[in-house]
């Protein structure tokens, strides 16, 4: 057998065939923990909106969104951050069930695409390569992106040497850039309008308020290759010196977990709020009522005010100390002496001061303030942190109660970054394909958040992806497919094994005899 079919799943008809000897062919898939997650995105239906809106430019596809994504998720659950090698990655038996795809033998130059395969891989890992260079190639460059990276904002040396594709054709390095930003945006755009969305909906929300967390990350290539696409280089406040891109996310928080609900990409100088603003005005997430907590680097009265007046979405962020807001507030409180406990640290009081807007020219709205008053040890004096908010109905307390969920987010990156995710681990300098990966690894992350929220993904609440990769090794068991009758059946090994053992000797004989010849051709490909 050399092709790949549909067969329908029917466990009593491959029962009854295996009864009577007849084996069309069988194979074995070791079942991940991981693979939870991915039967979760595809019986949830979400996986099928995801495929379905991806800007694909592909006329009738042999290989579907719907193999590759998972392909790609099952990639960065398992660690790997090597786009061209997710082909070996999709190899679980009840995964494959579940996509609908049963493959009867995947050899050497057969898989799911026509023209085949090299080795024994479901598809090649170039199919992504090629489908984003499609987009590239179909870009309609008159209408330039959204946000072009600006140059870099200093110079290092870097090392002379040509891009892959600049050594195989001349390459027009603006044109490229320009296909590449807009290929970047389409993929942006399919996750903030499709994904982020869908998730936050299968949560079931409600119509209550949301919080959000705003914040960034580098994602940091090295300095010396400058021929990552669209990356920057910045200085930073050691005095080194950075190149690659800024990741922003905004967290949509959830009864025990997060998701990363919406996000943007630039090279790794664009400041926060340049970054950000974008996607602030547009959100489709942010509904009204809803409140956002975002750190100093979003300091923008003119964004502030956007949000409430036009999204009456409510702002929670720390003032810098040299604000003029922030000094009239810490007046305030200090002549009212009207402070109260800190709501979680015993050593510090808080005080809430009404009206400071009128002290922050570029803020157009009614603004309230916290002020946090602690003793600062390296200063060996009372020292103060001011938070504002536009949701005036809030007391001192739940401002700080709150703002102190804000550092989950920087959990998440930590996560992403080293804890088995991959993040900072681009494999190749194609900026179309850096803006993929990263997508499918934010992806990844919050869909495994998303499942551990709901009942049935309760026992990989509060473990990491490495916790869970540990829990794989000691509790790892194997399954057989078995195509049998017109039909396919996944199977236990053991229990597969039991029910052999109980077949009649003749059964059994030929049964031996098959499987004889399939673990020569085994050997051979081997």
């Amino acid at each position: 057998m050399d092709t790949i079919k549909l067969w329908a799943r029917n466990g009593e008809a491959v029962r009854q065939a295996i009864e009577l000897g007849e084996l069309v062919h069988l194979d074995t898939a070791s079942e991940e923990l991981t693979d939870e997650f991915l039967l979760f995105a595809i019986q949830s239906g979400l996986l099928a909106k995801w495929a379905e809106a991806f800007p694909d430019p592909r006329d009738e596809p042999e290989i579907g969104m719907e193999v590759i994504l998972p392909a790609h998720l099952a990639g960065r659950f398992a660690g790997l951050y090597s786009l061209r090698k997710t082909g070996y990655v999709l190899r679980s038996a009840r995964v494959l069930g579940a996509l609908g795809y049963s493959v009867e033998v995947v050899e050497p130059a057969h898989g799911l695409s026509l023209r085949g395969t090299s080795d024994d891989k479901l598809f090649s890992g170039d199919v992504v390569r090629k489908l984003l260079v499609k987009m590239e190639q179909q870009a309609d460059l008159s209408q330039p992106p959204l946000m072009a990276p600006p140059e870099p904002n200093v110079a290092v040396k870097v090392r002379q040497r040509a891009s892959r594709r600049a050594v195989k054709q001349a390459v027009d390095a603006a044109e490229a850039e320009a296909q590449a930003l807009n290929v970047a945006e389409q993929l942006v755009g399919w996750y903030n309008q499709h994904v982020g969305g869908s998730m936050l909906q299968y949560a079931r929300r409600g119509r209550g308020r949301r919080i959000h967390i705003l914040d960034t990350t580098h994602i940091e290539v090295p300095l010396e290759t400058g021929t990552y696409e669209c990356s920057g280089v910045v200085k930073n406040d050691d005095g080194t010196y950075a190149r690659g891109y800024k990741l922003a996310t905004l967290r949509t928080l959830l009864d025990s977990a997060g998701l990363l609900s919406q996000v943007a990409l630039s090279a790794i100088q664009v400041h926060d709020i340049a970054l950000c603003r974008p996607l602030l005005e547009k959100a489709p997430v942010l509904r009204a009522g809803d409140l956002l907590l975002e750190d100093r680097g979003f300091i923008d009265g003119a964004t502030v005010s956007h949000l409430k007046r036009q999204r009456r979405v409510d702002v929670i962020l720390p003032l810098k100390t040299n604000m003029l807001a922030t000094q009239e507030a810490m007046q305030l409180a200090d002549v009212a002496d009207q402070w109260e406990a800190h709501p979680s640290r015993a050593d510090q009081t808080i005080a809430l001061v009404r009206g400071v807007e009128h002290m922050w020219a570029e803020c157009e709205v009614p603004l309230n303030a916290c002020v946090i008053r602690f003793w600062n040890k390296r200063k060996k004096r009372a020292d103060h942190i001011v938070l504002v908010t536009t949701d005036l109905k809030l007391s001192a307390s739940w401002m700080v109660r709150h703002y102190e969920e804000r550092p989950e987010i920087e959990q998440d990156y930590e996560q992403m970054k080293s804890g088995g995710w991959q993040l900072k681990k681009l494999s190749s300098t194609r900026y179309s394909e850096i803006v993929f990966y990263v997508l499918t690894v934010v992806l990844s992350y919050s869909l495994y958040h998303l499942f551990a929220n709901t009942q049935a993904g309760t026992r990989f609440a509060d473990k990491t992806r490495q916790a869970i990769a540990f829990e794989q090794l000691r509790t790892q068991r194997t399954h057989i497919i078995v195509y049998a009758g017109g039909y396919f059946e996944i199977f236990e090994t053991l229990s597969f094994i039991q029910m052999v053992l109980h077949l009649s000797p003749p059964v059994q004989e030929r049964l031996r005899t098959w499987l004889e010849a399939h673990l020569n051709q085994i050997q051979k490909r081997e």
